[in-house]
């Protein structure tokens, strides 16, 4: 069980109001883009100019515009006592296939089977490429996962793990293979669909940029119709396909779906299947339709993480009217197809609502975040009995910074969490780190970083401290985890 009190706060920062929950007149909306030409390869040049967008059916002035670049994830030189959410093994992108077993009819799977088996083997590099099972039962079983899953990272440039993909694949199958009961819930089968698909965004959060899974199912209805077997009720799984969306989008995750539903199956009562698999896509930026080839999803999902920009734009808080907002992104330049979201839910969230859940989060999960680059310092105070100093820089290039007129805008939220050695985790309120940015003060953050320094509460019981960035114009979330020294404690207490 988690316990959560309160953390003692004292920013530096200039004026924050840990009360403060108003918000801006206007929402910074952030898109994940891919540009290709005709040939199916990426495009690298473009820019801010060559894009339009439009929000349902209204177009919309691009106030923020980056090129992502795989070296803007480097992993940093640290000083001494210096700790970043990006100290590990360094893996600059991710491509994820899910082999659903909980949503496959039993005739599919063996199909898909040999099919993964004759298009991993012959790979002669599969570097940052993992291989998830979603078991009958709801679990995710790891046959090939991010480096802690296994107690080793993957060595890039080694032999391709692929090349023992048949045996790696026997044994999962042997490991985890059953027949799915056939009087499990349709309801119960896509909450666990759901559960597991946010437990593998949270977990891929720790790899920054953009991050793809190769979803191979037959796919799970939006709603059911009266013949649930428990209620008879018909249920609308709208809303957790916004909230998983979101979820999804705050991880950088795109759905990649390859179904492989056979001839007169379904994957269960209500409406299609198939039309979800495609919101999932869709809502994400990944791609729809990608057929029964996994081969050719594969390759167009690790394809697709070589060039992307980010594309933001600003909407009025009226217009957030609950509705589902269709997007249309299009270049100006020929022979450029774009890949974008097609839609996503105008939710009005309660103030500093989505904060507090991306918050929590964070704070539940055993790994840190790295969508935003963290790195920093935890030190003695000698001015505070029983207080340690938080030091941290916040890579601003990880950052929206909508530019309006001659201001540069961002919108942080920030809390920090305590962790005791019983299990009990404290955590702060969600304060409001507000940026306001002239060109050359932009400029200064993009290279020395955001300055952030706080005074923790330190005790016997504590044995690390994580302080959580949350980009309101992004989605997009930071964590780094600090352990307490022990000597640094002794002499506070």
């Amino acid at each position: 069980m988690i316990f959560r009190v309160g953390v003692v706060l004292i920013f530096a920062l200039g004026v924050l109001l840990a009360d403060d929950l108003s918000e801006s007149e206007s929402r910074l909306i952030d898109l994940n883009v891919i540009a290709v030409d005709i040939h199916g390869r990426p495009v690298s040049d473009l820019t801010s100019d060559d894009f339009q967008v439009n929000d349902a059916g209204k177009p919309q002035k691009i106030s923020f515009f980056r090129h992502n670049d795989r070296k803007l994830w480097r992993t940093p030189s640290l000083g001494p006592n210096e700790f970043s959410n990006r100290a590990g093994a360094e893996i600059p992108h991710a491509t994820v296939i899910l082999f659903d077993l909980l949503n496959e009819r039993f005739g599919a799977r063996g199909y898909a089977w040999n099919q993964l088996v004759h298009d991993l083997e012959p790979l002669e590099t599969a570097d940052y490429l993992y291989l998830y099972v979603l078991t009958v039962d709801g679990r995710l079983y790891v046959v090939h996962g991010l480096a802690g899953e296994e107690g080793k990272a993957p060595q890039p440039g080694a032999v391709a793990w692929t090349s023992q993909i048949k045996p790696l694949m026997n044994q999962a199958m042997r490991a985890v293979t059953r027949t799915r009961p056939v009087d499990i819930d349709v309801a119960v089968r896509v909450q666990l669909t759901y559960v597991a698909l946010n437990a593998l965004a949270a977990q891929l959060s720790r790899v920054p940029g953009r991050k793809n899974i190769v979803w191979i199912t037959d796919g799970v209805p939006i709603a059911l119709g009266p013949n649930r077997s428990d209620t008879g009720d018909f249920v609308d799984f709208t809303e957790q396909l916004r909230q998983l969306s979101e979820g999804l989008d705050r991880s950088g995750v795109a759905i990649y779906p390859v179904r492989q539903v056979m001839l007169g199956n379904n994957a269960g009562a209500g409406v299609s299947s198939e039309a979800t698999l495609d919101d999932f896509a869709g809502l994400t930026g990944g791609r729809p339709d990608m057929g029964k080839d996994i081969g050719a999803a594969l390759r167009q999902a690790m394809d697709d993480l070589r060039v992307s920009y980010q594309i933001g734009y600003y909407v009025p808080w009226q217009s957030l009217n609950g509705k589902f907002h269709k997007l249309r992104v299009a270049c100006k330049r020929k022979g450029v197809r774009i890949q974008a979201k097609t839609g996503y839910y105008a939710w009005p969230d309660p103030p500093g609502a989505k904060a507090r859940q991306a918050i929590d989060a964070a704070i539940s999960t055993p790994f840190d975040a790295a969508e935003i680059g963290l790195r920093g310092t935890l030190s003695t105070n000698p001015q505070a009995e029983r207080m340690a100093h938080l030091e941290v820089r916040i890579d601003a290039k990880d950052v929206a910074l909508g530019h309006e007129g001659d201001q540069y805008t961002g919108q942080l939220r920030l809390a920090v969490a305590g962790y005791q050695a019983d299990g009990r985790i404290e955590d702060s309120a969600v304060v409001p780190l507000d940026l306001h940015y002239s060109a050359q003060e932009r400029d200064k953050a993009l290279n020395e970083g955001i300055a952030f320094s706080d005074n923790v509460m330190i005790g016997k019981k504590l044995n690390k401290v994580r302080l959580i960035v949350f980009d309101r114009g992004s989605n997009a979330i930071g964590s780094l985890t600090i352990p307490v020294n022990t000597g640094s404690r002794n002499q506070a207490e």
